[in-house]
């Protein structure tokens, strides 16, 4: 059975890890994010992965040897020699990230919080939490199984609260924050 799995990979290969398994027919998932970098110089916008040291690829755990010998790959995320599958609502808003290409920021991972649901913009029919921020809204995009989290800018008018992640929704572990609250 074809699923999606977080693949741990060595630092700055997901690039090329991504690209070597796309080459072997496997269907894969890395959204990036631009960045300004700045050298004594130079000042050059970089795209770097949301996730660093991750790619998601989808393929039948049981044929996991081809991605094992990809070059740069380290692992499969698991429990011990049992690979764990991410959710597909988390697969589908990590999609929706890579083809939106919105500003993100990397973001503690949260769990609890009031939930939301994101009306309007290219985010629409995501589900998140909320809780304060210096920095306009936020909302925090989360892989459970990584425990790592990102944040997203969103307009305070596209969300409306919602008692919990419905799932019509493309509900994820997310958060919005908000400034004077």
């Amino acid at each position: 059975m074809f699923n999606w799995f977080a693949v741990y990979v060595q630092a700055r290969h997901e690039k090329v890890v991504a690209a070597a398994l796309s080459g072997k027919g496997f269907e894969s998932c890395l959204p990036l994010s631009r960045t300004l970098r700045t050298w004594s110089d130079r000042r050059v916008v970089v795209e770097e992965p949301v996730f660093p040291c991750y790619v998601f690829s989808k393929f039948d755990a049981a044929e996991r040897v081809p991605i094992l010998r990809t070059a740069g790959v380290v692992r499969i995320v698991g429990a011990g020699n049992e690979l764990v599958p991410l959710e597909a609502e988390e697969v589908s808003a990590l999609q929706l990230l890579e083809r939106t290409k919105v500003p993100v920021e990397q973001w503690p991972f949260l769990a609890k919080g009031d939930w939301v649901c994101i009306d309007e913009g290219p985010l629409k029919g995501l589900t998140g939490m909320v809780t304060e921020c210096k920095k306009g809204l936020r909302v925090v995009v989360s892989v459970s199984l990584l425990q790592r989290s990102i944040a997203v800018e969103v307009s305070r008018p596209h969300i409306r609260p919602t008692t919990s992640p419905s799932a019509h929704m493309a509900p994820l572990a997310m958060a919005a924050r908000h400034a004077g609250n």
